[in-house]
This record gives structure tokens, sequence and C-alpha cells, in this order.
């Protein structure tokens, strides 16, 4: 009987990132994201590289550097901060 319990398994359904023709996944690009939401993409991306066979994890880690979710983390914090939703830090 096979175990699976080390086998790395690609999210069916990801909530970040689409799966393309050539297997890789696009990162979607959020301009506005909260927090957590940043700190669930990065659990996505996490997920993704984890289960991409080394042959494909050069090219995953290089299209996931095109957009930096923490960018946009701290774009919608800014908003907030414009309209005084959070005080300053």
């Amino acid at each position: 009987m096979k175990s699976h319990s080390t086998e790395a398994i690609l999210p069916a359904m990801p909530r970040f990132h689409l799966r393309q023709s050539n297997g890789l996944y696009w990162p979607i690009t959020f301009v506005f994201v909260t927090e957590r939401m940043g700190q669930e993409i990065m659990q996505e991306r996490q997920l993704i590289l984890d289960a991409m066979p080394p042959s494909d994890r050069k090219k995953q880690e290089a299209l996931f550097r095109r957009y930096d979710p923490d960018v946009s983390v701290r774009a919608f914090q800014g908003t907030l901060r414009l309209f005084g939703i959070i005080k300053e830090s």
C-alpha cells in the first residue's frame, strides 16, 4: 500500500494563483490586500512550491517575484491611514 503522507499535492482550487497550461501558477495581482490575505497568499505560494518538482521550482519562484503581496498590504494600510481608519504606527 502506498503512503501519501509525504506526497506533495498541489492545491486543487488555488484562490490567489491561476494555473497555466505549462503547469506553473501565475499570481493574481491585487491592488489592495489585507494583512491576513497577504499571509494566505504567501501560504498558498509555499504549498505550490513544496509540491513542485525541482525542475519547475526555479521558474515558479521567478513568476512569484513578479508580484509582491507585501506591496499591496502596504498600499491598503496607507489608504486606511489616509482616511483616518487606522492610526500611524
